[in-house]
């Protein structure tokens, strides 16, 4: 991982305080917090309580990534309590279980806000349920911070004041995927298979936008959505292979990708594929059994981000609160998230809504997270985060496979360059292919 760890030191700064919650900088920002603030609406909590809610996929219909986000972002809650709560104030976490239906987290949202309206809302899953959730949060004047859904829109096309996001957008693991295999030589011929959701179509969206711009004489020959309720894989693979690409790209994860892994190893196919490998789904499938040319992007990598000064100390709370589970890339992403909110409101001395917009738009803040030290916030309410990026291989120490040492980190101003970033955020391009077309 020498290479890999390298690329994360070298954003690293040196900080007087590292705690789970991250040290932030925010320049010539005075305004120190007056206690005794009596309501949300007001910037402080009620009874010494602020309150926070996340709404995922807590019952695990996408597998791992609802259970590991909700888990993640009670102990960081529960490490901010033990360290004395955010301005005075203990945060109590409500969660709520979003199915994989945008129509129910809605609804859950709703039903939150009439019964003790948050000062927070975190996730989730599903970046069509975040969009959705959006518009209420930001018309009810409520900060969501997200550590999973990752539609690209919520913090650069359809950005509103209350929209945050700690990782890497599926704009940028699309375009760091392309990026990374046309730098490669390998593929000439492109194949897609993807569920047909709003975070499959844009991250093929993102994907091709990059490919256009980087191997532009590129063939798709296949591209291949599948339902999430109705899925046929064999003869998905059997369409796809058909067609003879180079390599298949697609942000297929958890039980549906380990599905693909064991078709795709049965029947010998040798061609290159980028899905999302989570360590659950990697687990499954062992050592020996990985596919040949299996390569991967991912939000997150447990190696590095276990090793990060944060990092380590959110590890060890997780494995003491989950029975010495260690925690997995959903959990480190979804605890990214937590780590941004607690830092803006300890920068802006409130949990108040603009305020922390409005000491964002001051510019100049980092904190630091289970990704390192002195992580960007944007101007856009958006992380600098990395996608990482490369092989995976059999791994010995770990038991299963994972990405090798010569993965990469893939920065978002490394993949998104600041003509491009400037270009979407005026509204002269757009992260979607279709109106970018």
């Amino acid at each position: 991982m020498k290479m890999f760890r390298s690329s994360v030191r070298d954003w690293r700064t040196s900080r007087s305080m590292r705690t789970v919650l991250g040290s932030f900088t925010l320049g010539l920002m005075g305004a120190a917090f007056s206690s005794g603030i009596a309501s949300a609406e007001t910037g402080g909590c009620v009874n010494g309580e602020a309150q926070a809610l996340i709404v995922s996929d807590v019952s695990g219909r996408l597998g791992v990534l609802g259970p590991s986000q909700s888990t993640a972002t009670q102990t960081v809650i529960d490490l901010i309590n033990k360290d004395g709560g955010l301005l005075g104030c203990k945060v109590k976490l409500t969660i709520k279980d979003e199915q994989l239906d945008p129509a129910v987290a809605v609804r859950e949202l709703k039903k939150a806000i009439a019964t003790n309206k948050p000062n927070v809302v975190f996730g989730p899953t599903l970046s069509s349920s975040m969009l959705s959730m959006a518009k209420i949060t930001n018309a009810q004047g409520i900060p969501l911070f997200s550590g999973e859904g990752g539609d690209a829109q919520f913090v650069m096309d359809a950005r509103e004041p209350g929209n945050y996001m700690a990782i890497s957008t599926l704009y940028q693991d699309g375009r760091a995927a392309a990026k990374y295999l046309v730098e490669s030589g390998k593929c000439k011929r492109y194949g897609f298979l993807y569920p047909d959701i709003v975070a499959g179509r844009d991250i093929v969206s993102a994907f091709r936008g990059q490919l256009a711009e980087s191997q532009p004489d590129a063939q798709i020959v296949v591209d291949q959505p599948y339902n999430l309720q109705n899925k046929d894989f064999g003869a998905i693979i059997q369409a796809i292979s058909s067609k003879s690409p180079d390599c298949v790209f697609g942000n297929l994860l958890g039980p549906d990708l380990g599905s693909v892994y064991k078709i795709w190893n049965q029947r010998k196919l040798d061609i290159l594929t980028m899905f999302y490998p989570d360590t659950a789904t990697l687990k499954a499938v062992g050592n020996g059994n990985l596919p040949a040319n299996t390569y991967g992007v991912m939000r997150a990598n447990v190696k590095t981000m276990a090793a990060t000064p944060v990092g380590r100390e959110f590890t060890e709370a997780y494995k003491a609160a989950n029975n010495g589970a260690a925690p997995d890339e959903w959990a480190y992403a979804a605890a990214s998230a937590v780590q941004m909110w607690a830092s803006m409101v300890k920068a802006a001395g409130s949990f108040d809504y603009n305020a922390l917009d409005t000491a964002a738009k001051k510019g100049g803040l980092t904190f630091d997270s289970v990704y390192g030290d002195g992580v960007e916030i944007m101007p856009n309410h958006q992380a600098n985060a990395w996608s990482n990026v490369g092989p995976v291989v059999d791994d010995s120490e770990l038991g299963h496979p994972y990405w090798s040492s010569d993965s990469k980190a893939m920065w978002t101003k490394d993949v998104i360059p600041q003509p491009l970033y400037e270009a979407i955020l005026s509204g002269k391009t757009s992260t979607r292919w279709t109106s970018a077309q």
